[in-house]
């Protein structure tokens, strides 16, 4: 029994062997399959180039409301922080010394013309006297010389009474232009001077407002070596232009020029200031916001320039992946420059012609065989800008 039980398997396993049955076994072990990646073709075309910087606006003129003259602040005619017209009443300065100071002005150039008068009728009385040595032409020439003097004397008078009216409308204290007028200063009932006391309010104009960022020292030799040489260049535009993206993200919908550039570069900061004025009619924008300034307006012509997702990194710097005829991917360290919209201008690294990887990056390694598919063609409105 026992050799039975020993041999019954034996003689089952020969037999198997003999009839030439194998044991399953699972599909040998292959290469896997390329990877599936999109190219896209590296161009030369003319790439427009702007500069992003963080900016402020500021009021394009501020003035200071101050009074000339002296007296009382009788009334004070505006809302503190308010946008207010140009000739507006701000102040009223108490008029009733001003207005007899007038008075009297106005009493003198009487008297200077009376005396005027007087003395004209004088002069034509002794020219009329034709008897020979009746006036004496002492007594002549003393009476034209009184006429002379009586001439001066109502031109000084009138030139008193004009000096009193203006400093009567002195006394109202207008708006030198529109804009927004800040906190009063002096209130009703204060004291003020034509000298040191003489400030009463802010006011500042905002239409049009003015934009002002810094270039460092670095970007602005640049940007001027550029222009320069012709590597950069202007568009149909006939000068570079200023559109400004508020912090909420929301853009501005008027674009606005340069128009000061710094003489100097800052010490302390190693800048450049530039500033744009922009058109604000609607007073939507207000001095001290803080803004993103684009400067447009330039563009690049025969530049390279790749998709910014077709960039890695590495520890040794940027990086794209080259596909020869060969199908096989060739990694290419690259010499990138600055954005334009959704691509990245290459300085160096490649050559117009040449293939590069843009979908399917993470699955491709140096050296392996990759299979190009097309492209999906994105939705006309998920571009658009």
């Amino acid at each position: 029994m026992r050799f039975l039980t020993f041999a019954l398997p034996l003689f089952f396993l020969l037999g198997l062997g003999c009839s030439g049955a194998r044991a399953p076994q699972g599909p040998p072990r292959g290469a896997p399959p390329p990877p599936e990646v999109t190219l896209v073709s590296v161009e030369a075309k003319s790439v427009p180039i702007f500069f992003d910087y963080v900016a402020t606006t500021e009021a394009s003129k501020i003035v200071e409301v101050r009074s000339r003259v002296r007296g009382f602040l009788q009334t004070r005619d505006f809302e503190e922080g308010a946008v207010v017209k140009e000739g507006a009443t701000l102040f009223t300065i108490d008029q009733r010394s001003f207005k007899a100071d007038q008075q009297i002005a106005v009493a003198r150039v009487e008297q200077a013309e009376a005396r005027l008068k007087l003395a004209e009728h004088e002069v034509k009385r002794l020219e009329s006297v034709k008897t020979p040595g009746a006036v004496a032409q002492t007594d002549l020439d003393k009476q034209i010389w009184e006429r002379e003097d009586a001439q001066a004397s109502l031109r000084l008078s009138k030139a008193q009474r004009d000096k009193t009216d203006l400093e009567l409308g002195y006394t109202t204290v207008q708006a030198p232009l529109t804009g927004y007028i800040g906190k009063a200063i002096k209130e009703i009932g204060s004291y003020v001077d034509d000298a040191q006391n003489s400030l009463l309010a802010e006011m500042r104009q905002v239409d049009p407002i003015y934009v002002s960022f810094r270039m460092s020292e670095r970007d602005y030799l640049a940007w001027r070596r550029e222009i320069s040489s012709g590597a950069l260049v202007l568009t149909d535009t006939s000068e570079p232009y200023v559109e400004i993206t508020l912090l909420d993200g929301t853009k501005y919908d008027k674009r606005g020029s340069l128009n000061f550039e710094s003489a100097v570069v800052d010490v302390k900061t190693g800048t450049v200031e530039l500033r744009a004025s922009l058109p604000n009619p609607d007073l939507k924008l207000k001095p001290g916001q803080f803004v993103n300034a684009h400067m447009n307006g330039w563009q690049r012509p025969n530049t390279l320039a790749i998709p910014q997702r077709a960039v890695s990194q590495s520890p040794q710097g940027p990086y794209v992946y080259v596909v020869g005829a060969d199908n096989k991917a060739e990694l290419r360290p690259i010499t990138p420059g600055k954005w334009s919209g959704q691509e990245w201008i290459v300085e160096s690294g490649l050559k117009a012609g040449e293939q590069i990887v843009v979908e399917g990056i993470i699955k491709v390694q140096p050296g392996i065989e990759v299979k190009p598919v097309a492209a999906i063609q994105a939705p006309a409105d998920a571009t658009a800008k």
